[in-house]
């Protein structure tokens, strides 16, 4: 038996055909079937046609080597060796296989995908590329990941990948946002990631979505806002809540204050009363307050004692006995808590009823609260830690019942010279005429002219 292969090399491109043709000869002397078949690496993509020869003896036949490798890795680039068995059917010990090489043209193919395309995170997130070799040869490949501007850090790890024909390689990829959001809910930013492949200018590119959600969500900002808003009006109720409030502050045993002296009180040298003076008696402001009367003989038989001190809703004026007689007023005629209580020289109507006073009369306790006629609810009060005399306002029901504050009760006490003392019940001071606009105070009681009050009817 005689073989032989022409050509014994070829080349063929994947996805395209080539031949050799296969001689055999009967060298023997009967008639003999050979049976024909491609051994190696190419078997699987390549067939003899006819597969069978069958020759007499000194004859000769041919079959052709067709070789059709697929456009798949399975058709590995570059040389191949092949060989063709021949297998006569009488002396099958004598087999023959004709040997060659064919050569398989390169192709490339690459494969990539993100995965996942919707990434999610706060701080950082992680993906992947993978890129899957389609042809028959190595391949390299590089990534490089493009940001929408400052907004993400697209880093690949490792930065290149080789793969095999018929492989795949993965490369892990971290995105950081540019700022971290804190409000304002979910935030989208797209990005690239580019796959260069060696020997290809164009790089394949794959694109994602990166999603930040906020630190704060959107539900979070409502429920604060909502809890913001109660805490404020609670707040607002808090600190517009008055409540009734009394001095225990006392006067320190054996100490002595000098009271501030001002132009209208200015202490004069005490002259000797002349006779003139001694006969004539002082005459008394119509429309005042007199002083109480002795209960003792001198006519009229009644032993009964006047209560000077006023009662009853009646408007009142109350005009100190220092110098020309200032009024106590509440300051420009205002309302508010907190207002002081001034004096003015003079008798005027100018801001309303701001020189007018009603006083409220607690037998249980003798005592009076001093409600301005130009502010009803508002009474005269010593200001809580302070000797500074002010108008606050207190509920109607406990100035009818004298329910109130120390530092908002007051004292009439009648004095020898005809005056009336207004003694705070709070810190047991009297009330004293300042000669000034700006605030009346209270002071250690003695004989002074400032601190004794004409308290009488509003006039006419």
């Amino acid at each position: 038996m005689w073989t032989s292969l022409e050509p014994t090399a070829t080349t063929v491109e994947p996805g395209s055909t080539a031949s050799v043709r296969l001689r055999v000869r009967n060298t023997g002397d009967t008639v003999e079937e050979y049976r024909l078949q491609v051994v190696g690496a190419a078997a699987g993509w390549a067939r003899v046609q006819p597969d069978v020869l069958r020759l007499y003896p000194g004859a000769e036949g041919t079959a052709q080597v067709e070789f059709a490798p697929p456009r798949t890795s399975d058709a590995q680039a570059g040389p191949t060796p092949f060989g063709v068995r021949v297998q006569p059917r009488e002396t099958p010990h004598t087999v023959d296989v004709a040997e060659g090489q064919v050569t398989v043209g390169p192709f490339t193919e690459l494969r990539t995908e993100l995965l996942p395309l919707v990434v999610r995170g706060r701080l950082r997130a992680k993906a992947s590329v993978a890129v899957d070799n389609l042809g028959n040869q190595q391949l390299t490949a590089s990534f490089s990941g493009r940001e929408n501007g400052d907004e993400l850090e697209v880093e690949s790890e490792p930065g290149s990948v080789q793969v095999a024909p018929g492989r795949a390689a993965f490369a892990d990829l971290s995105i950081k946002p540019g700022a971290v959001s804190w409000v304002g809910g979910t935030v989208k930013r797209p990005f690239t990631v580019s796959v260069l492949r060696a020997g290809v200018p164009e790089p394949v590119e794959l694109r994602g979505t990166y999603v930040q959600p906020s630190f704060i969500p959107r539900w979070a900002m409502a429920v604060f806002s909502v809890l913001f808003a109660l805490g404020l009006a609670f707040a607002v109720m808090w600190f517009n809540h008055k409540p009734a409030m009394s001095t225990q502050a006392k006067e320190k045993v054996g100490e002595q204050r000098e009271l501030p002296q001002t132009d209208g009180m200015k202490k004069a040298p005490s002259p000797s009363p002349s006779a003139s003076e001694e006969k004539e008696e002082p005459k008394e402001p119509a429309n005042e307050a007199k002083p109480p009367e002795s209960g003792g003989g001198g006519g009229g038989g009644g032993g009964d004692k006047k209560d000077d001190k006023p009662k009853g809703p009646k408007l009142r004026t109350i005009r100190s006995a220092e110098g020309s007689g200032w009024y106590l007023e509440t300051k420009r005629g205002a309302k508010a808590d907190g207002t002081y209580v001034g004096q003015n020289p003079e008798l005027t109507d100018e801001f309303g009823k701001n020189q007018k006073w009603i006083l409220h009369h607690y037998p249980e306790t003798d005592t009076y609260s001093l409600e301005a006629a130009n502010a009803p609810g508002a009474i005269m009060d010593l200001k809580v830690g302070t000797n500074i005399v002010q108008i606050f306002h207190a509920p109607p029901e406990n100035i009818k019942s004298g329910q109130l504050p120390d530092n908002q009760k007051w004292k009439l006490e009648s004095q020898p010279n005809g005056l009336t003392h207004i003694v705070g019940v709070g810190n047991g001071e009297c009330v004293v005429d300042m000669q000034n606009d700006t605030s009346a105070i209270t002071w250690k009681c003695d004989d002074r002219k400032s601190m004794g009050w004409t308290i009488s009817d509003w006039p006419e």
